[in-house]
């Protein structure tokens, strides 16, 4: 069977209300179905992230998009955990995030991590580890929406502000 073939197969299992699109909801049960618990909010987080209708739902072309990302996501936690404990350090995480692109300078990221790290044991797990890229990856987005000139640079008033939170999270 095909990689197309078995997405489309895992799609319709999925979609359990066969509405062809899938749900918050419906993710939420399926990623729990593999070892991935996210809560509704990282869930909502994902669906947003890969809807370009913004019907709140994606369909099989934004589910393979998401697909991706999961897989891309799951890969480079495999390759960073190098104690093998299913868990990255900081320093790990740090070193994942710079390898992606991301260069934060210490202080943001320091701030980043304990936000992703509620039980304070200075790990994280595959899902806080997903749920810190996906947040890292709309917030890149957002702020380069308003970035217009690409200085690395943005000022916002603060209804700017509150609308680029709430699309990072």
């Amino acid at each position: 069977m095909s990689q197309q073939a078995e997405l489309q197969q895992w799609f319709r299992a999925v979609d359990a209300d066969g509405s062809g699109s899938i749900s918050v909801q419906e993710l939420q049960r399926a990623l729990a179905l593999g070892q991935l618990n996210f809560s509704l909010a990282v869930c909502a987080h994902m669906i947003r992230m890969f809807d370009r209708s913004g019907k709140g739902s994606i369909d099989l072309e934004a589910f393979a998009r998401l697909h991706q990302f999961l897989m891309q996501m799951q890969e480079s936690f495999r390759y960073f955990d190098t104690e093998r404990k299913g868990s990255l350090s900081y320093s790990a995480v740090h070193q994942a995030l710079q390898h992606a692109g991301f260069n934060l300078a210490d202080e943001a990221f320091k701030a980043m991590f304990r936000a992703f790290d509620p039980d304070l044991d200075g790990r994280l797990g595959l899902a806080e580890y997903m749920a810190m890229t996906l947040f890292l990856r709309s917030a890149s987005a957002t702020f380069t929406a308003f970035d217009t000139q690409r200085t690395n640079s943005i000022h916002l008033d603060f209804n700017q502000f509150i609308y680029a939170c709430a699309n990072s999270r």
